[in-house]
């Protein structure tokens, strides 16, 4: 029998790193700058990983792309290197790729997450895994199951809300997990780049893009009043409790869910979202949260606007009204279009202070809220004499759904722009 010798390409630093870490995490996320060599090197490792020798004949090796056409991409890349020696199967129809030793590498794509489940699976790249679906590494992830399978997902960075980017903070308390970031300087540094070429791609692109693309890292849309920075150390801020307070987003005909926040002083200490739920539903959580925590109905408030104006008498709490102009501070008029305006405006103020934590949420609240924390912006041309930020119409556009997570935070501001309301009472 002939034998079949493969060479090895030669490896960065960085590359070395992700592909083979000392602390054999199972998981490796890279977020990575354009061009840095990730994909290459990648292609490699998925190849090498289907000719160790226990390796057995029908063991399937997948590179995932969120498209087919990406996928593709990559299968003619790794055919290109097979093809001369004339002992791989190579079906360009299934875009499979069957070595000598009977493996199979295959070239998947995530539009279409149901095609994930099914084979056992040794290892996986998932390539350009922060443009994917969140459901297609689910499906990966439960592929994996079987064969205890290793994964490596490779991407941009697409800012602190994706899924991709919360998935990576696993890696700092479960060893299963390990993140890895390179930024283009990196990659110059190794020889892969120009600096040249990376500092005239600083010039060209707007900053956000620019940081995400090359630095792998956040840098916040234009006219965005919470930094990056200050979203992410809401769900790491220690600070201290206070006065009890429950704020309300109040579904609306058509919608259907209301999101209840629990407060401790800046604290977010319970978050509650009903289904589908009837306002006698809704009110009778609130009471049994407002006993649970001892919140005096004084500092329980809801949105008053459509439905909620019937929450807010059945249960006799305060009404927040959006379109309501805005709050005297100090005796002083404000130029806030409305107090919604103004409540969101002092929210930004807040947050970027890292005055406010979440001690208590679930992955995919947490996935949401940032979303829409990202959202809250000045527009392009700001007028001094009536701010006005974002509206909501304008970021469901953006993010498909409508801010509810956010909304139920900004409620909180009113208490704190109006600091004497629910404290104490002149009979």
């Amino acid at each position: 029998m002939s034998k079949l010798t493969i060479k090895a390409p030669k490896l960065t630093d960085y590359q070395k790193a992700f592909l083979y870490p000392e602390s054999k995490a199972r998981f490796r996320i890279v977020l990575a700058s354009t061009k840095c060599g990730k994909t290459f090197s990648c292609i490699w490792y998925l190849f090498e990983q289907a000719h160790k020798s226990d390796v057995k004949e029908g063991d399937n090796f997948w590179w995932v792309s969120p498209t087919y056409s990406q996928s593709k991409i990559a299968f003619k890349r790794m055919k290109r290197k097979v093809i001369k020696s004339k002992v791989y199967s190579i079906n360009e129809s299934n875009l499979t790729i069957t070595c000598p030793n009977g493996a199979v590498i295959s070239f998947k794509s995530a539009d279409n997450e149901d095609n994930l489940y099914g084979d056992d699976v040794k290892t996986a790249i998932f390539d350009e895994a922060s443009r994917a679906k969140e459901e297609a590494w689910f499906a990966l992830r439960s592929t994996l199951t079987a064969t205890k399978g290793d994964c490596i997902l490779i991407a941009n960075y697409k800012g602190q809300g994706n899924w991709l980017t919360l998935l990576a903070e696993k890696a700092e308390t479960d060893s299963t997990y390990e993140k890895f970031v390179i930024n283009a300087y990196d990659a110059v540094e190794a020889g892969i780049l120009s600096l040249e070429e990376v500092e005239q791609a600083k010039k060209d692109l707007p900053e956000k893009i620019f940081k995400e693309l090359y630095l792998a890292e956040g840098g916040g849309e234009a006219g965005q009043l919470i930094d990056e920075e200050s979203i992410s150390k809401l769900f790491t801020n220690q600070i201290g409790g206070g006065i009890k307070y429950i704020t309300i987003d109040v579904a609306r005909l058509g919608k259907d869910k209301s999101v209840i926040y629990v407060w401790d002083g800046l604290k977010v200490i319970e978050i509650k979202e009903l289904a589908k739920n009837t306002l006698i539903e809704l009110s009778k959580e609130i009471r049994e949260l407002q006993a649970k925590y001892n919140v005096n109905l004084s500092n329980i408030i809801a949105d008053e606007n459509g439905v909620g104006g019937f929450l807010c008498d059945h249960i006799g709490c305060k009404g927040f009204v959006n379109n309501a102009s805005p709050l005297k501070v100090k005796g002083e008029k404000q130029n806030f279009a409305s107090l919604k305006d103004q409540c969101y405006y002092k929210l930004a103020e807040i947050i970027n202070s890292n005055l406010i934590s979440i001690t208590s949420i679930n992955y995919k609240t947490k996935e949401l809220l940032i979303q829409e924390l990202q959202q809250i912006k000045l527009p392009a041309e700001v007028d001094t004499n009536r701010i006005k930020l974002l509206n909501k119409d304008a970021i469901k556009k953006i993010i498909g759904r409508s801010p509810d997570y956010s909304d139920a935070m900004m409620m909180r501001m009113y208490f704190e722009l109006r600091p004497n309301y629910g404290v104490y009472h002149i009979g």
